[in-house]
């Protein structure tokens, strides 16, 4: 991996867009940034461990908020206000299988007043990766530089000191170095399986649940057995309730044949005919009140119709002959009275018409001599009692009495009958043994009905239980399969920890081994004791790292002065990152504070041309001075001086370095930043 441009925006104490020619070459790997405290060279350094790594840079105990507020904090500070937007890109080449591919990575953040949204893009060879998605474009970087190991070639001063005084305590030296190592992963992984396996053997608990489905059987068992007994019970009682209906059906053949079903009516019968009698008793004084009344008279129907027409006969006469003497009084008076005195009739012609109208009147209401003679002297409303009597002799009476007479004929035949069937009705003391019998049997038999109803309810009852207990068992049975599962794969886990912790012994041998060789030629490159100190060994067992010296001592690291162990610390940073097999650039920031000016030589000689392919190195004046910027001159392919105004607040970036003059300095391109 080779950098070549870093492009800053909005970002720390940079204003507007900054761009960093990184490009080196073979024979001029370094890239010296120079700058005092707070110049911004920090930000720098970390604005690429961010723009690659995004919160990771960060290390894996910071949240997203934290990140987030880290990075709101960040956005650059104009005199009335913050930006709302910054970003960083780096751009850079990378080596796989002999082809070299031109990345860029550029991460920028939006600040939305309540969040801050970042996005990030990521392109190669100028386009879009068509094999990633974006989502995957996170994990594709830190596949290609991989956090754990960039630590290794990025870091500064206070990692160094961090290192140096883990060193001086050799319990935090071994987790410090076995972190170096890359051992820390395998020791993660180890305590993610340890935590896996604890919780799939707590989940578990098959012990317990081996109980539950043990007494869940044991209860359904129960249940099962009281079921077949009850079959059992109702199976007899339907047996012996098929016997009782053959034997009540036979009793009652029995009582049949002893004619029984008349016993049984005997008393309806008697009741029947009581009734019966009262009926036809009333019946019969119907019938005689009418046979007193005009029945007589419906005996001689043509008698009566001839005396009821003698009747009308005389009563016409009567009317007539009263009528003919009416008005002969009514006549007589008017011809005696003033009806002639007006008109001027003679008297003869008058007496005349009077005898004329007597005699008309007279012969008009001619009544027969013979028949003048009335043979029944009857008043009208005796007639007319005649007339209704003979009415009803010839009408009303034949219809009642047939209707009585229907009646009491029906009567009689239903009472004859019913006296036949009391003829044939058994005695009471003849048929009732039969009877008792047969009340019993019934009896009998509406209890077992009864008693089989209830084992039917019962049975249903059990039936559901037992069906709800089958299932209970069928879902704690599935239960116990997964947990069986489930305990299989916590046994796998601990086969993986058995074979990681061998992996994991190997392996830090292999590294210890590794690492002896290449610490030994690293630090006797940077100490000023080279010539005193033979090498580095390391115990593989007890993980000790004694310095020999060239009279055989040992020296333990731990008992290193404090700027040896800083100076160890860097031999051990560049031993580790040399045995990583990764070709990235250093990138060092302060990396002289403490030493003394033997060691300050030594690593400007030995460490800053020789660490990498590329070395990008953040100090101060008074670490690359002009002593030792003279001695690097030939290695830096260029520099740039940082430096910051206080009155605008904000880094300006120009190339050279500190002492260079104003005239040689060459300000770079700074889009929209006032020069």
């Amino acid at each position: 991996m080779k950098l070549t441009k870093l492009v800053i925006n909005d970002f720390g104490p940079y204003r507007g867009r900054n761009e960093f020619q990184l490009s080196t070459s073979q024979e001029s790997p370094i890239i010296l940034f120079g700058g005092s405290n707070g110049a911004g060279k920090t930000t720098l350094f970390r604005g690429i461990q961010i723009c690659l790594h995004g919160r990771s840079a960060l290390g894996r105990r910071v949240s997203e908020s934290d990140y987030k507020e880290h990075i709101r904090g960040k956005l650059h500070e104009y005199s009335d206000h913050s930006a709302d937007e910054a970003s960083i890109r780096l751009e850079f080449e990378y080596a796989y299988m002999g082809e070299v591919d031109h990345y860029s990575v550029e991460r920028s953040w939006r600040d939305r007043g309540k969040s801050i949204v970042e996005n990030l893009e990521v392109r190669r060879n100028g386009k879009l990766p068509s094999d990633l998605d974006k989502d995957q474009w996170e994990d594709f970087l830190k596949e290609l530089i991989p956090p754990g190991v960039s630590q290794l070639f990025f870091f500064d001063g206070e990692k160094v000191q961090e290192l140096a005084t883990a060193i001086e305590d050799d319990e935090s030296f071994e987790d410090s170095l076995f972190s170096l190592l890359g051992l820390d992963l395998v020791d993660r992984l180890d305590a993610d399986l340890s935590i896996y396996r604890s919780r799939k053997l707590d989940e578990s608990g098959l012990e317990g649940l081996n109980d539950e489905i043990k007494e869940l059987r044991k209860e359904k068992e129960e249940l099962e057995n009281r079921r077949q007994e009850l079959k059992d019970e109702k199976e007899d009682k339907e047996g012996r309730l098929a016997e009782l209906e053959t034997e009540i059906d036979s009793k009652e053949a029995d009582i049949a044949q002893e004619g029984g079903a008349y016993a049984d009516k005997r008393e309806e019968l008697k009741e029947r005919r009581a009734e019966l009698n009262a009926k036809i008793e009333n019946v019969e004084e119907d019938i005689r009140e009418i046979a007193t009344d005009a029945y007589p008279f419906a005996l001689a129907p043509d008698l009566c119709k001839s005396v009821v027409n003698r009747l009308k006969e005389e009563s016409e006469k009567q009317e007539t002959a009263a009528a003919r003497e009416r008005l002969d009084s009514e006549l007589d008076e008017a011809l005696n009275g003033e009806v002639f005195s007006d008109l001027d009739v003679p008297d003869d012609q008058a007496e005349e018409i009077k005898t004329r109208l007597q005699s008309e009147i007279k012969n008009r209401f001619q009544v027969d001599d013979e028949d003048t003679q009335l043979l029944h002297q009857f008043s009208e409303s005796q007639r007319r009692e005649m007339y209704g009597v003979v009415d009803q002799a010839l009408n009303e009476v034949p219809e009642n009495l047939g209707s009585k007479s229907s009646e009491l004929e029906s009567m009689v035949r239903e009472l004859q009958d019913i006296e036949s069937q009391l003829g044939r009705a058994p005695e009471e003391e003849d048929i009732s043994p039969l009877i008792e019998e047969l009340n019993e049997l019934i009896e009998e038999k509406e209890s077992l009905k009864s008693d089989l109803e209830d084992i039917e309810e019962e049975l249903s009852t059990l039936e559901t239980r037992t069906s709800r207990l089958g299932n209970q068992i069928d879902n704690k049975l599935d239960r116990k399969e997964d947990e069986e599962t489930i305990s299989e794969r916590a046994d796998l886990a601990s086969d993986v920890q058995d074979v990681l912790s061998e992996y994991r012994e190997d392996l830090a041998k292999e590294k210890l081994r590794n690492l002896e060789d290449a610490l030994t030629e690293r630090y006797l490159a940077l100490s000023n004791k080279s010539d005193f100190y033979e090498g580095i060994e390391v115990d593989e067992e007890e993980l000790n790292i004694q310095v020999k010296t060239k009279h055989g001592n040992h020296k333990p690291q731990s008992e290193l002065s404090a700027g040896e162990r800083q100076i160890f610390a860097t031999a051990l940073l560049w031993a580790l990152a040399e045995i990583s097999g990764r070709p990235l650039p250093f990138i060092v920031d302060t990396p002289l504070g403490r030493l003394d000016k033997a060691h300050r030589e030594n690593l400007v000689e030995n460490f800053f041309p020789e660490a990498a392919h590329q070395v990008l190195v953040f100090s101060t004046d008074t670490e690359i001075d002009d002593e030792y910027y003279d001695q690097l001159n030939d290695d830096v392919t260029q520099s740039y001086h940082l430096d910051y105004n206080q009155q605008e607040g904000y880094t300006s970036v120009s190339r050279g370095y500190f002492w260079s003059s104003p005239d040689q300095a060459e300000e770079i391109d700074l889009e929209g930043v006032p020069q």
